[in-house]
């Protein structure tokens, strides 16, 4: 699985600027928040990723684009923003790439499953 490849996972959400946003795909190298209220390009947001209501992790990530739904670059995704993500703990990685793994396996996807690839 490339840290390319995106999914969209039903229950993920992050938590920025007081509110809890809708992730519309995510992958193991980022993802993307919808959002009205968009920060800056290039910004960096510590942020609460949150795989379901059992399961959320602190992550660092750098705000790579910005999408309007009128004007944005892709008009298939809602208004929001894309991050890639710079720091998170390896065992929150593996939390992510489990989720990821049974999404293209075909499985139903668990967000709540703890212990990542290895548990």
């Amino acid at each position: 699985m490339k840290a390319t490849d995106r999914y969209i996972v039903d229950g993920v959400t992050c938590a920025y600027d007081g509110a809890e946003l809708p992730v519309a795909n995510l992958s193991v190298g980022g993802f993307f928040a919808v959002s009205d209220r968009r920060p800056i390009v290039d910004q960096v947001l510590s942020l609460e990723l949150r795989l379901g209501p059992g399961r959320s992790f602190p992550v660092v990530g750098k705000v790579t684009w910005l999408n309007d739904t009128e004007l944005g670059p892709n008009r298939e995704l809602p208004a929001g923003f894309g991050v890639k993500i710079q720091r998170v703990a390896f065992p929150d990685k593996l939390a992510i790439l489990d989720v990821l793994k049974r999404l293209r396996l075909g499985s139903p996807a668990d967000p709540t499953r703890e212990g990542g690839a290895s548990g």
